[in-house]
């Protein structure tokens, strides 16, 4: 317990920081080349304890790897403040997935990285407001889930910053899908297409 909260205290510290940089920031967009699967698969790693605490299953579907040119510290981010939304909103017992795959034509195609849960999802006409700071819905108001307002906005500035977009669906089973999607990716040099289990918390 005291790991998983001193790892939220971590990441809402990082927010602010990114938070208070992304009001400030003129420079170019970031240049960096980064392999999205291993980064996928490194954030749920490292967000697997969180998701157990809350009795939350991680999942990956169809984790198909390219490369994008971004600050990785900042998609990290944007990975675990997608993930920390879907398991504070969502239900207990629930499973929360992220996907990842190679779109559009050859020499136009972007990177797109979901991330799914079961929860009651996002009215559509919240979902535009809902990426301004501080923005909270009425029901996490009336049910007083703990949050800052602050996640999805530092989301949203990244994922501008670095040239793409991002925005809520519905879910088929009526949760929130949140979709990102990231220009000028590219095959890595081992094209790498893997299904990756679900993480399981390891026996004490």
């Amino acid at each position: 317990i005291i790991v998983g909260e001193t790892r939220r205290l971590m990441q809402l510290v990082d927010n602010v920081l990114l938070f208070g940089r992304g009001e400030r920031s003129t420079g170019p967009k970031p240049s960096e080349s980064v392999s999205l699967a291993p980064l996928v698969r490194d954030v749920l790693t490292a967000f697997g304890p969180i998701a157990a605490a809350a009795d939350v299953t991680l999942g990956a579907h169809h984790l198909e790897d390219c490369v994008v040119p971004a600050d990785a510290a900042e998609l990290r981010q944007v990975l675990l403040n997608l993930l920390d939304n879907a398991v504070k909103y969502g239900p207990r017992g629930q499973t929360v997935t992220v996907g990842l795959a190679r779109i559009g034509e050859r020499g136009t195609e972007v990177a797109r990285v979901w991330v799914e849960d079961e929860g009651p999802g996002i009215p559509p006409a919240d979902r535009a407001r809902v990426w301004e700071p501080f923005v909270r819905l009425t029901r996490d108001l009336e049910t007083e889930t703990a949050g800052s307002g602050i996640g999805l906005a530092v989301v949203s500035r990244i994922v501008r910053r670095h040239g793409g977009m991002a925005r809520i669906q519905a879910t088929p089973a009526g949760g929130a899908c949140v979709v990102v999607e990231l220009p000028d990716a590219s095959a890595p040099l081992s094209s790498e297409s893997s299904r990756v289990a679900r993480w399981q918390p390891r026996d004490a």
